[in-house]
């Protein structure tokens, strides 16, 4: 397998990561707490924005040049591998500009940068079809593949992994740990500095998903319809349901769909139509209408998301799921008037 052959990394079994000094976040089969709303919720409610750490400043023993260079290929990804490798590493996009993930074509840039890379951060779980012949035309022996997902328990839309785990700060947890145990593994030499900002990274993302599950817990039930399915793991963990038109953008809705997912949006309580952000006037603008549903931009960060230049109160995924949860919140709370 190509990814085998290209020096794969897969930090599990789990949950322990060694080295790294976090505890999983990965709850027991047992109890299901990720499911259960009470565990969520205490008495002194969610905590502010405040309570979020901000990114780790840069401090001294930086390596020079920046250090090794890592590559991922989904904006949160970017993200997430640059809180980590902070002062050890240079992350960038794989692929230049803001070509959609899903249909992607290499050019001559893409495969010079993975030429060069020491490491190359993927989500897996199907997200990324087009990594293998990259891999294979780039030729790097050095490169050594983190896989993401190793370890992660997917959310599933009609018995197939949903790959959009980073709307899921629980399960982003899992997937920055195995992201860290992944950089150590690679460049033990900065073991340390990668396990110090993992362990921040974690803070901030547990704050993320304390302050989100405030906010949409009177919402749980409630039916997000989208045209593909990309709101799987989000709704998923704050209790939501989904009615996806299509599973993949790449797909193109039968009318028996749309009449489908009408038919779920019809019902009572509270309820939204969700669209990325630019597709108001997409497959499901004729449902929007006959429901009198005004469509909710939904970002799911596939492209277009950007490393934020110097210390910031939040990274651009964070604020963009947060953007995401008071949309969504105002739609829900308007559905119910």
């Amino acid at each position: 397998d190509t990814l085998g052959t290209m020096g794969r990394i897969n930090p599990t079994p789990r949950p322990a990561l060694p080295g790294l000094g976090l505890r999983s976040s990965r709850p027991r089969r047992a109890c299901l707490a990720w499911l259960l709303p009470a565990l969520l919720l205490t008495a002194c409610g969610a905590p502010s924005r405040q309570a979020v750490e901000a990114p780790l400043p840069p401090v001294s023993g930086d390596r020079p040049g920046g250090g090794i260079r890592l590559l991922t290929t989904v904006p949160p990804l970017t993200q997430f591998t640059g809180a980590i490798a902070a002062g050890c590493g240079r992350v960038e996009p794989l692929v230049s500009g803001s070509r959609d993930v899903h249909d992607l074509r290499a050019t001559p840039a893409d495969l010079a940068r993975l030429r060069t890379a020491r490491v190359l951060v993927i989500n897996g779980l199907g997200l990324e079809p087009f990594v293998p012949a990259m891999l294979r035309a780039a030729a790097n022996p050095a490169l050594k593949v983190i896989d993401s997902s190793d370890g992660v328990i997917p959310a599933r839309h009609n018995g197939l992994a949903d790959p959009h785990i980073w709307l899921d700060p629980r399960r982003a947890r899992d997937q920055a740990r195995t992201i860290a145990a992944g950089l150590v593994a690679a460049d033990p030499g900065c073991a340390n500095r990668y396990r110090t900002n993992a362990r921040a990274l974690d803070r901030r993302l547990e704050a993320l998903d304390r302050d989100l599950a405030g906010q949409l817990a009177p919402w749980r039930g409630a039916i997000l319809g989208t045209p593909h399915a990309f709101a799987t793991s989000f709704a998923d963990r704050y209790g939501l349901r989904t009615e996806a038109a299509v599973r993949t953008p790449e797909e193109r809705p039968t009318p028996e769909d749309l009449r489908r997912v009408m038919a779920r949006l019809q019902g009572p309580g509270p309820r939204a139509l969700l669209v990325e952000p630019g597709q108001e006037g997409g497959a499901l603008a004729g449902v929007a209408r006959d429901l009198g549903l005004r469509p909710t931009p939904f970002d799911p960060m596939e492209t277009g998301l950007v490393p934020a230049p110097g210390p910031a109160p939040e990274e651009p995924w964070a604020t963009t799921l947060r953007r995401n949860t008071a949309s969504l919140i105002e739609a829900l709370r308007a559905s119910s008037r």
